[in-house]
Parts: C-alpha cells; sequence; structure tokens
C-alpha cells in the first residue's frame, strides 16, 4: 500500500451510466407496446429526483396497472444496454492509472455487474459493488465502503465521494461532507446542490476536473 492512497466511492445510476436516459426510453418503448399513455418526462423526472426503490416508479406513474407495465418493462429491458455517462470510461481508466480505488455504493445492485459490462466498464476497475444494508440516503449508507476503503490502506482523510443524486450527498458522514463532488448528470439541478449545501467548485458537469481534484485534495 502506497501513502497517502487515495479513494472514491462512487454512485452507479445517473453518475457511471445514463439510467434516466434509459429508462425514459424504454417506459416509452414499453407503453408503445401495450397501448397505454406514456408520462411526459417532466412526471418522470419528478419522481426519480426522489429516488424511489425501482418498482415505487413504477407505481407512482401507472397506479393499478404498474404490475403489468413493470413485467413488460422487464421482458425485454436486459436485451438493451446501458450506455456509460459522457467521460464516465475515461474518468475511470485515468482513476486506475493513479492507483485511486473505487467502491461502488447503489442502493439497487441487481444485473449492476451486467449493467457495468454492456456500458463498458471492466469490472476489474472497481474494488468493491456495494449495496448498502441502510439505503441512501441514510448516513450508515457509506459505512461498508468507508470499511473496505479503510482495510485497504485509505485513511478517511483520503476518501472522496461522487454521485448526481441529493441522497448521495445527504448520506455523507458530517467528516466527509466536505469531500462530495456532485455531477449534473442526473436529475438534480446545481440549485438544488448549492441549496443542500454543496460548494460550487465542487457541482461539476463533467468528469474532466475530477481526477486532479480528487488527486490534489486530501492528506498525505
Amino acid at each position: 500500500m502506497k501513502e497517502g492512497q487515495k479513494g472514491l466511492i462512487t454512485d452507479f445510476d445517473n453518475t457511471l451510466v445514463k439510467t434516466m436516459q434509459f429508462v425514459s426510453s424504454h417506459m416509452r418503448e414499453t407503453c408503445e407496446v401495450l397501448g397505454i399513455k406514456c408520462p411526459s418526462q417532466e412526471k418522470l423526472l419528478t419522481i426519480l429526483k426522489l429516488n424511489p426503490p425501482f418498482e415505487k416508479i413504477f407505481q407512482d406513474i401507472f397506479a393499478e396497472s404498474a404490475d403489468k407495465v413493470l413485467t413488460k418493462y422487464r421482458e425485454t429491458a436486459m436485451a438493451k444496454f446501458f450506455k456509460p455517462t459522457d467521460g464516465g470510461l475515461e474518468f475511470v481508466k485515468i482513476l486506475n492509472q493513479k492507483d485511486i480505488l473505487i467502491v461502488i455504493v447503489s442502493n439497487r445492485i441487481n444485473k449492476l455487474p451486467e449493467r457495468l459490462e454492456q456500458a463498458g466498464y471492466d469490472q476489474n476497475s472497481f474494488l468493491e459493488i456495494v449495496q448498502p444494508d441502510k439505503p441512501k440516503s441514510n448516513k450508515e449508507a457509506y459505512s461498508e465502503a468507508i470499511r473496505i476503503l479503510n482495510e485497504n490502506g485509505v485513511r478517511e482523510e483520503n476518501i472522496f465521494i461522487a454521485g448526481d443524486s441529493l441522497d448521495d450527498y445527504e448520506a455523507c458522514p458530517k467528516r466527509l461532507a466536505k469531500h462530495f463532488f456532485a455531477l449534473l448528470t442526473g436529475p438534480n439541478t446545481k440549485e438544488e446542490f448549492i441549496e443542500a449545501g454543496v460548494e460550487k467548485d465542487k457541482i461539476l458537469t463533467s468528469f474532466s476536473n475530477l481526477p486532479d481534484l480528487i488527486l490534489n485534495h486530501g492528506g498525505n
């Protein structure tokens, strides 16, 4: 283990992959097949901002027809590939080259390894994939990932967290809140992150500057 080893805890959906784009597109196709009205993009975005369990997205939109739509959605979902977030593949490659350890923490990890592969990521690029016992936005959501990084030589002052959702930020322990980077790749806006307490210089439109920001912060 090298001195000053650094580590990143990252979200998956809408951070590493374009989940929102996929869900919107595939839901629309599913509704066309079933001959039912598709929700507006605005309504879908409003629900996704709340980061509910996946099944609840369909319950909130389709009510009594939720099970029918979800079943049809899942019939062909895995045959359609997830796409990486713009710059995501290059970002992970750079972190690997810089020996920065990466742990994925997601509230939903069903099919996550397959989706990673579809999007072009190498699973070996990540130290671990964690589904927390207490999901984000719970303050204990990152505890397991922090423990894993600690065991691999990363002190807490060298642990960083990246995510696209307010839940990702709100889950940060107070001692790590200033090490959170907000990616504007999901449903939440810059203004919403600022209101939640994220510093402006830690709100990013892309991954391009994040490797340097990680390398230049933290302890030694």
